[in-house]
């Protein structure tokens, strides 16, 4: 198994929350981007939803979406097959993953068609600290299974097993997280009609630096 460079499959669940804010002479561009991330990583959608005009309820299904789509990529990458259980404590394990990113949008510049801001990101390295460590885990669950130690398991029963296997693991690093040193990111904002969004290109460069999976990323 290798840990593969991340797709823009998770980042398809972001685009449906970016519904426009309202143009304002006093527009905060950076403030609007900190809090379309606020909304998307962490689930706190207050201050996205007064700049959106859109009810809360509608960026928690965003939020849910992406922890559901980050965790059917995860499993893509481990070869886990997700049921109802393991899908529900992959989403929770990436809801606390989440809750430990560290970004700040510091700075916004005006441009002709929107505002360049200037990001500092903190990478998680969950993934790329334990990409050799993660490995050996999933060949040794195989060599288990082969073994004869699940035999009579349902492959349900095998699934959460393994699932359990890889997120306690991994939930036990993230009880003392640790971060890379900060990157700066430029992104932009267009404006069109009067609106502003964010690209999917700029999501990707956000989601891909806030926790990579290889340090490639």
């Amino acid at each position: 198994m290798k840990l593969l460079q991340k797709a823009g499959l998770c980042l398809m669940a972001i685009c449906l929350l970016l519904f426009p804010s309202c143009s304002q002479q006093t527009f905060d561009a950076a403030a609007y981007v900190e809090s379309v991330m606020d909304s998307v990583y962490r689930g706190e959608h207050e201050e996205y939803c007064q700049y959106a005009k859109i009810e809360e309820e509608e960026a928690e299904e965003a939020y849910r979406e992406h922890l559901k789509s980050e965790s059917l990529y995860f499993a893509n990458l481990v070869g886990l097959t997700q049921t109802d259980r393991t899908l529900y404590r992959t989403m929770a394990f990436y809801q606390r993953v989440y809750d430990a990113s560290r970004y700040e949008a510091v700075s916004a510049q005006r441009t002709e068609n929107g505002f360049r801001v200037e990001m500092k990101i903190s990478p998680l390295n969950l993934f790329t600290a334990h990409v050799e460590d993660i490995e050996n885990r999933v060949l040794a669950f195989s060599q288990r299974v082969q073994q004869g130690e699940f035999e009579g398991c349902t492959q349900e029963e095998i699934d959460q097993a393994y699932c359990d296997d890889l997120l306690g693991f991994l939930e036990g690093k993230l009880d003392d997280p640790q971060w890379d040193d900060p990157r700066t990111i430029t992104i932009q904002l267009t404006e069109e009609q009067g609106a502003y969004f964010l690209d999917e290109q700029a999501l990707l460069t956000i989601d891909r630096n806030l926790v990579p999976y290889t340090g490639e990323d």
